[in-house]
């Protein structure tokens, strides 16, 4: 019976390790993608992108936890019960429940018996393909076909995103705080009021320039007996972005402080 060096056993459950963590993870991204209402669009980019961070966070579990488990399991194996392997599985998997201790939440605990499992089996049947002198191209490549095709499906049939509305970009553009235009309408109308004295006029406006682009312009008008002036600042805003466009007039000589929307 060939003997198996201690490199070759590294190799081996590092392999299985690399299978049964992309395999999962692509399975969990898979089902919050299924199960998540908040998840809409960009389905591709998305199952790419959170597969591979659950691989690179679940692998360093298996990594420190997972490969020291295998080899306490397969050493007693070798010493007690050689020829069954599914006992050796079933061992990991209990193994794999042990994250419930760290992550008492049923999903992990799900998922690390499900990855301890597939673990064992295919650093199982990595074994016994070695001592049959045979690779196993195959098993890696299915993976990685799987990832592509998978991100590809999503991506085709992930919705396109709406269009930007003028109420959305004034949305956009009055959400922050904090910020000179903070006392102005955040829709698009005029407010009129009095402020230290003052007869104060703020418009929101909204123009459209292009298919989901949009020009807000912010307008601030005062006076009282003594004196009168307008300032006045405009920003382009398309999807999740603004830019200043244009500002002129001098500001206020009253504090800007909150009033009614």
């Amino acid at each position: 019976m060939m003997t198996e060096s201690f490199g070759k056993l590294i190799e081996r459950k590092l392999k299985a390790a690399f299978l049964a963590t992309f395999i999962v993870a692509m399975a969990w991204v898979c089902w919050n993608i299924n199960t998540d209402e908040e998840i809409i669009y960009h389905l591709g980019t998305h199952f790419y992108s959170m597969t591979l961070t659950y691989f690179f966070y679940i692998g360093f579990f298996v990594l420190i936890y997972g490969l020291f488990a295998s080899f306490i399991v397969e050493f007693f194996q070798r010493e007690w019960f050689e020829r069954a392997d599914w006992l050796y599985v079933l061992i990991l998997g209990v193994c794999g429940s042990a994250i419930g201790l760290v992550f008492p939440f049923k999903s992990f605990i799900i998922a690390g018996i499900l990855i301890a499992v597939l673990y064992g089996i295919f650093d199982k049947w990595l074994q016994k393909r070695w001592l049959q002198d045979k690779g196993s191209k195959a098993l890696f490549i299915a993976p990685f076909l799987a990832f592509v095709l998978l991100g590809g499906f999503f991506q085709f049939t992930s919705p396109s995103l709406p269009s930007v509305t003028a109420e959305d970009a004034v949305e956009f553009a009055t959400t922050d705080k904090g910020t000179k235009i903070d006392d102005f309408p955040n829709k698009a109308g005029t407010w009129e009021g009095k402020v230290d004295g003052y007869e104060v006029e703020r418009t929101t406006a909204v123009e459209q320039l292009e298919e989901n682009l949009y020009l807000v312009t912010f307008t601030e008008s005062w006076q009282n007996s003594m004196e009168n002036g307008t300032w006045m600042t405009s920003y382009q805003v398309d999807r999740g972005s603004m830019t200043l466009y244009d500002e002129k007039g001098d500001m206020p000589p009253y504090d800007m402080i909150e009033t009614p929307k």
